[in-house]
Order: structure tokens, then sequence, then C-alpha cells
């Protein structure tokens, strides 16, 4: 019986199980071209990525140069106004400097020249105050 039983197993159950692997062999050999699809998509995505990057870095060093170069240009401007302003606050400061001396001799001249007078005044004033008495 135990004969009969593998007999069976090895009429029914063989074939089966070698049709199964054969279907695994199958299933396998699908799976590994998927993958190799997989991996060729996979690398053509990377590269196409990798090249959007650098174009990318190659964008981003353009605009930092753009923007050194006009950092450099208002630094140079600012440099230039404030060297204008400084000559021109000199300028004025000399003119009033100037203004100021002028001005203060004058009002010298006249301060003296009411010192005069007032002494003058101030001698006719007790002139006359002596003349009165």
């Amino acid at each position: 019986m135990i004969d009969d039983i593998r007999e069976l197993f090895q009429t029914l159950l063989v074939p089966q199980l070698e049709s199964i692997k054969g279907e695994l062999k199958a299933v396998n050999t699908r799976i590994d071209s998927v993958q190799i699809q997989i991996d060729s998509k996979t690398g053509m995505l990377d590269a196409k990525i990798d090249s959007k990057i650098d174009l990318l870095d190659a964008k981003a060093d353009a605009i930092n140069s753009r923007l050194d170069a006009y950092r450099d240009q208002f630094a140079a401007e600012i440099r230039r106004v404030d060297e204008k302003f400084t000559a021109e606050i000199r300028r004025i400061e000399e003119t009033l400097s100037a203004d100021f001396v002028r001005i203060e001799s004058n009002v010298d001249v006249r301060l003296l020249a009411m010192n005069d007078r007032l002494d003058t005044f101030r001698r006719e004033l007790l002139a006359e105050i002596k003349a009165a008495r």
C-alpha cells in the first residue's frame, strides 16, 4: 500500500510540482525582466535629476555672480556719495568758518565803535551834569 501511495504521488503530484516549478521560473524571469526595466528607468531618472541639479547650480552661480557685481557697484556708489558729501560738508564748514570770522570781526568793530560812542556820550553827559550843577 505504501508503494501504491508513492506511485500515486509520483503520478499525480510530481508532474504538478514540476509544472509549478516551471511557472515559478517563468515568474522569476519576468520579475528579473521588470527589475532590469526598473533599474534602467531609475538610472535615466537619476541622470535627468543630476542634469537638472547641475543646471540649477549653474543658474545659482550666475545669480550669485550678478549679486556680487551689484553689491560691488552699490558699495562703490556708496563710497562715491560718501566722499562727495564729506567734501561738501568740509566746503560748507570752511565757508561757515570764514563767514563766522568775518561776522565776528564786524561785530568786534561795531562793538568798539559803540563803546567809543558810549564813552563819548558818557563824557558828554558827565559834562552836562557838571555844567548843570
